[in-house]
């Protein structure tokens, strides 16, 4: 079984491998460091404060999430865009399991 590096992604830490399998096809593996992704999130979320918008007026959006890009696309191909299925994201967002790609306190 060989194994190839069909492209590597510096600044995403991501890089995709393209697999032989025993039966002649061909397996597309897909690898990405998040660790500093994460580690990221953490330090939002540690930072967040409930109400912190509140009375600033030039402060339209909060970031919810940071998701990296292989899980971002994989997501898009179950849910679809946000905006054509806002629930399913939300879900996932707030599941447990998935609390380390929010940036925020509290579910959304």
């Amino acid at each position: 079984m060989s194994k190839r590096l069909i492209r590597n992604d510096a600044q995403k830490r991501a890089q995709t491998w393209m697999h032989e399998n025993d039966d002649g096809g061909w397996t597309i593996e897909q690898k990405q460091h998040v660790g500093h992704v994460l580690e990221h999130n953490k330090r939002l979320r540690d930072e967040y404060q409930k109400g912190q918008l509140t009375g600033n007026t030039q402060k339209h959006w909060q970031q919810v999430a940071e998701i990296p890009a292989n899980v971002f696309m994989e997501l898009r191909e179950r849910f679809g865009d946000y905006k054509d299925n806002p629930k399913a994201w939300r879900k996932w967002l707030n599941d447990y399991d998935n609390r380390f790609f929010r940036t925020g306190g509290g579910h959304i």
